[in-house]
């Protein structure tokens, strides 16, 4: 007798859902690492989305800023750990200055991130948006971006 085809079957009590996104075994929040090390996160409105995820090294730049970042402008971990996604350890730049900072062949002194970092405060006031204070941005309470800019 040959069995009958399991979406026939009548005692099976289907899902109207499938095991997908935050319901699936393997999610993790949302968020993983990627071969180079870098943290993605899911963001499928983002519209530098790649495959739906963004870098989170990124996301939170722009949240700083209040502005989605230009083709033009690249990240920069300060202490070039790149799960280190502190604010105050991102450096907005050129991709020009990134490849001339990595161009250097060394992670730097102590004396040359204090450098860097008193360039990411003063150089470039265009790039720090106002009313932040220092603890405002240890706590990482950024402002929500508008999905539509």
């Amino acid at each position: 007798m040959p069995k009958e085809l399991a979406s026939k079957r009548k005692d099976i009590e289907w899902k109207e859902k499938l095991n997908t996104g935050e319901f699936a075994s393997n999610y993790s929040g949302g968020k993983y690492i990627d071969d180079k090390g870098y943290v993605r996160v899911l963001n499928p409105e983002h519209p530098r989305n790649i495959k739906g995820y963004v870098y989170e090294h990124r996301l939170l730049m722009e949240k700083y800023l209040g502005r989605f970042l230009q083709p033009w402008e690249t990240v920069h971990h300060i202490n070039e750990i790149k799960v280190d996604n502190r604010v105050e350890n991102l450096f907005l730049c050129t991709v020009k200055e990134h490849s001339a900072i990595h161009k250097e062949g060394r992670k730097g002194t102590p004396e040359q991130r204090d450098r860097m970092r008193k360039m990411a405060k003063n150089v470039k006031p265009h790039t720090r948006k106002k009313g932040y204070t220092k603890k405002s941005l240890k706590e990482k309470n950024f402002p929500k971006l508008d999905k539509n800019p």
